[in-house]
């Protein structure tokens, strides 16, 4: 009789069990459906956006090779130009230093030429009181007196031919010497012009 009341009341005891079971998991259900549906989705955080990073680009031995020459190929330039520069003005420097040199020495040969030519006109005039004298030897041979006249006449003229021949000599001299400095004068007036266009090329090349 036992038996059969245990076989009969185990199954309304699991049913009971089971019945209990399920009211105590309700509540858990609704709070997870009710805090479901209370919170709203999370929007997905932006990704941070990363500021382009500025680097210089890595060149190829050829690209490196190409901008060195080309550097250097500006700097040689560059260099060729104020080398160019330095020459114009070294030769304009050179230019003027000979170019006022030029002119002292034509001045300093002007001032010759002026003085032989002063001094040619004395000889001149010289020579003339000479060809004077002589034609009037006889005032001469008076101012000068003697007791022999022709031996005082004769001294007289060979005096004054002395004096002429001598005057005469100097006037040669002075007169080649003109020329020498005339001819000298000519080339260093022809030589102040050239430099002087020179120099005004250089001004221009500027």
């Amino acid at each position: 009789m036992r038996r059969i009341l245990l076989i009969v009341s185990a199954p309304v005891i699991a049913i009971a069990i089971i019945s209990s079971a399920g009211k105590a998991q309700e509540p858990v259900r609704q709070d997870l459906h009710s805090t479901a549906r209370q919170t709203k989705p999370l929007k997905p955080a932006p990704e941070p956006v990363d500021k382009p990073i500025q680097t210089t680009p890595i060149l190829e031995p050829n690209d490196q090779m190409a901008r060195a020459i080309t550097s250097l190929s500006t700097q040689i330039s560059v260099l060729t130009d104020e080398l160019k520069k330095l020459r114009r003005e070294t030769e304009r420097n050179a230019g003027m230093m000979e170019l006022l040199l030029n002119e002292d020495r034509l001045a300093r040969v002007e001032d010759k030429i002026q003085a032989a030519h002063d001094y040619k006109a004395q000889l001149d005039a010289r020579e003339q009181d000479f060809l004077r004298r002589q034609k009037n030897i006889q005032v001469e041979v008076v101012m000068r007196g003697g007791l022999r006249r022709d031996e005082a006449e004769a001294a007289i003229r060979a005096e004054l031919q002395r004096g002429l021949e001598d005057t005469r000599n100097q006037q040669l001299t002075y007169q080649q010497r003109i020329t020498e400095l005339n001819e000298q004068a000519t080339k260093l007036r022809a030589r102040i012009e050239k430099l002087k266009k020179k120099m005004e090329g250089v001004d221009e090349e500027k």
